[in-house]
């Protein structure tokens, strides 16, 4: 597979932004941080990780002044597609499992309409300080959070070394439980949160880091994608105003975070404070905020001509039938759609 390159990459270039899963809520609330008179509306349904919060970017610095972003947070994808269906919102941003599952149940006319960021940058696995390869893992124990990103990051990471046939034992565990385990030496690796991973070097400063997702080629990157979706119905509905936004997100904003992060970092803190309802400093949001690869206006319409999406979502849409988590294969061609990238 073709993976697109950058001519001239800069830090902030294979840039990266951040999950920033932390801070979810327990139930969805709303709030529109504008009050323009004859502007298009878009009612968005948001999880509070900070690529999705690049939306909320282009609404508080005025990227897309002709229209009305009005945010109701969600807790995760499931319940967003829930709304999304019951007519409560309009579009929403999601990770890549909850729309394979509800394309492959048939629950409505999904489209994947652009990508808010690549995530494998955040992903990484760590050994105990006797395991120093990946091959070291043999026979082992290891720790991660099953038919999960953390696990098909893991098995993708395996495949590309030729590993994916070595025997080892998988430890079924949520990231924070994993890297206790690592610590206290019941388990032999683990795929920690890029949130808490620092906690694990704090506590054993020996440990071993086998692979650092933002370190990885860009022809090997798992491409493990966060996205913006909406059905069909309401996308030949709204064109102008979806391609207003996408413009802004993949223009605009995704400069700022490139060429002005530290005022991107501030505003991130603002967003978590105001949207995520979490206290954060600048010294939290800047690795993880900096953690995803972004798309620039070029570099997302090369994803969608070269299929990068598409081949990503099939890959893993694969993962989650071997693993039984859905029973077949969703219709990919159909899910994603070029309809407003190609108008940008």
């Amino acid at each position: 597979m073709s993976i697109l390159t950058k001519s001239t990459p800069s830090r902030r270039t294979v840039l990266k932004a951040g999950s920033g899963a932390a801070a979810l809520l327990a139930a969805p609330f709303s709030l529109s941080t504008r009050g323009r008179a004859e502007v298009s509306t878009l009612r968005v349904g948001i999880i509070p990780a900070y690529s999705f919060g690049i939306y909320w970017l282009v609404q508080d610095q005025g990227f897309a002044p002709n229209v009305e972003m009005q945010f109701t947070v969600f807790p995760s994808g499931p319940p967003a597609i829930e709304a999304m269906v019951g007519g409560s919102v309009d579009l929403i941003t999601v990770g890549s499992v909850p729309p394979l599952s509800a394309m492959y149940r048939g629950i409505a006319d999904f489209r994947e309409i652009s990508i808010c960021g690549d995530a494998s940058g955040l992903f990484t696995i760590v050994g105990a300080p006797d395991v120093k390869t990946l091959a070291d893992l043999e026979g082992r124990r290891v720790a991660v959070t099953a038919e999960t990103n953390f696990d098909y990051f893991l098995d993708t990471v395996l495949r590309l070394n030729g590993l994916e046939d070595m025997p080892f034992t998988r430890i079924d565990m949520q990231p924070v439980d994993g890297q206790n385990s690592l610590v206290a030496g019941s388990v032999d690796a683990t795929v920690p949160l890029a949130t808490s991973r620092n906690l694990i070097f704090e506590a054993m400063p020996d440990a071993n880091l086998l692979v650092d997702g933002s370190k990885l080629p860009m022809d090997a990157r798992p491409n493990i994608m966060d996205v913006l979706m909406t059905t069909q119905e309401f996308m030949d509905a709204n064109e102008d105003a979806l391609t207003e936004i996408v413009a802004a997100f993949h223009g605009p904003a995704i400069s700022m975070v490139r060429e002005d992060n530290d005022k991107a970092v501030e505003r991130m803190v603002a967003w978590q404070t105001e949207i995520g309802r979490a206290g954060v400093t600048a010294q939290q949001v800047e690795p993880i905020l900096n953690g995803y690869f972004y798309f620039d206006t070029a570099e997302v319409k090369d994803a969608f001509n070269q299929g990068i999406l598409a081949e990503s979502l099939r890959r893993q849409s694969e993962f989650l039938v071997s693993k039984g988590r859905i029973g077949g294969m969703p219709d990919i061609d159909a899910l994603v759609s070029d309809q407003i990238i190609k108008r940008i």
